[in-house]
């Protein structure tokens, strides 16, 4: 008896579906090492977190006839509210702007900003309170739609960086972008 030999005109459903599964844990692999550690994507990320936050804050401050500040050093920010009744600045109630920690990789920093502006709320320079006690954060967003003219920095440790600028009419622009969109 002569057996006859088959030839293989294609590739098997089993080969294939490995060949798609190696594919798929490769890029998954690679994907997974770019994105969580990239800091140029952590600093446009974060830049657009705060941006939006400052848009949100200023029209807050607007359509609730409140004064509104943002309080911040090197690692976080958080968003203020002026008490009226006891002229002091309190943290804000909403969870929208509770306090935020950056990632350990960025750093905020204040490039430029207009202390020429600087809004005095106690006027009684003899009151006894403790001055040590008053915050008074650094961008100032007022009911009347103005703000303080500020250029803040978004920056990673190995030279990823980014700034928002905040003008006068609390206009908040990313980069050489054009200004972050407000719904008026």
């Amino acid at each position: 008896m002569k057996m006859i030999a088959r030839q293989q005109q294609g590739f098997t459903l089993i080969e294939v579906l490995l060949v798609v599964l190696l594919i798929g844990i490769v890029s998954g692999i690679v994907l997974l090492a770019a994105s969580p550690n990239d800091s140029s994507r952590v600093v446009a990320t974060e830049t657009e977190r705060l941006a939006e936050v400052l848009v949100l804050a200023s029209e807050e401050a607007i359509n609730n006839n409140q004064q509104m500040g943002l309080l911040f050093d090197e690692r976080s920010y958080r968003l203020m509210v002026l008490d009226e009744t006891n002229q002091r600045w309190q943290e804000s109630n909403e969870p929208l702007f509770a306090a935020y920690e950056l990632p350990e990789i960025v750093n905020l920093h204040l490039l430029k900003d207009d202390k020429d502006k600087l809004i005095v709320l106690d006027k009684d320079k003899n009151n006894k309170q403790d001055d040590t006690q008053a915050i008074t954060p650094q961008l100032l967003f007022l009911s009347s739609g103005e703000s303080s003219s500020v250029v803040l920095e978004i920056a990673s440790e190995d030279g990823n960086k980014q700034q928002i600028s905040v003008d006068d009419l609390s206009s908040v622009t990313l980069g050489n972008q054009a200004p972050v969109e407000q719904s008026r």
